[in-house]
């Protein structure tokens, strides 16, 4: 009966905190993972004690962690807030300044998951070769691989059209404008990285 009860509080505390998502979005992959965490351990204690609460923090973690940031949620909600707003200049400066954070960010998360990629290649070259893990195994992991770049890369594309609208929007300016200038050049570096960043990730794919 008491874990039923600590079942049922844990939902409705999961319930609360998916109705304010978009919040935890933008608080990023650490403090979802946190929350995920949290949910996760509270499951698994639960259900099968201290064991438990250690699985169920891994895969709330995951979850959190999945959850916890989406570039493209966060571009979208930033376009939802400059309309109307297109042609005023300082509107546009913030929303470049914004897009420029979200997009550091991003970067952040990738280069993370970059290194844990090279990891898991690794290790996945070794067992196969040590005949630990199928061919089938393999193809699978390939495709999960697959799939992460097919999101960098959408998620570059994104990006890349964020700057050209500024950019457009810039040229249709006759007087100076210093603090766009700047943040369109933050934003190109921020791009140039993302670039990268997605050309290693494909790059790992590859090697699986």
């Amino acid at each position: 009966m008491k874990r039923l009860i600590t079942v049922v509080l844990i939902a409705f505390l999961a319930a609360g905190c998916a109705t304010q998502s978009q919040q935890a979005r933008t608080e990023g992959t650490a403090a979802g993972a946190g929350i995920g965490a949290l949910i996760g351990a509270g499951f698994g204690a639960a259900f099968d004690g201290a064991r438990g609460a250690a699985i169920g923090a891994g895969v709330g973690a995951l979850l959190g962690s999945i959850a916890g940031y989406s570039y493209a949620d966060n571009i979208a909600k930033r376009r939802s807030d400059l309309a109307g707003k297109e042609n005023e200049l300082d509107a546009r400066v913030a929303f470049a300044h914004g897009v420029t954070g979200d997009t550091q960010k991003y970067n952040e998360q990738l280069a993370s998951e970059i290194n844990d990629s090279a990891t898991k290649v690794n290790t996945l070259a070794a067992q196969y070769k040590n005949q630990q893990i199928t061919q089938q195994q393999l193809v699978a992991e390939r495709q999960d691989m697959g799939k992460k770049v097919q999101n960098a890369e959408n998620q570059l594309k994104l990006a890349d059209e964020q700057l050209d609208d500024l950019k457009r929007f810039r040229s249709k300016q006759t007087g100076p404008s210093d603090p766009l200038d700047i943040e369109i050049t933050r934003l190109e570096g921020q791009l140039a990285q993302l670039k990268t960043n997605t050309t290693t990730l494909a790059s790992l794919s590859q090697r699986i």
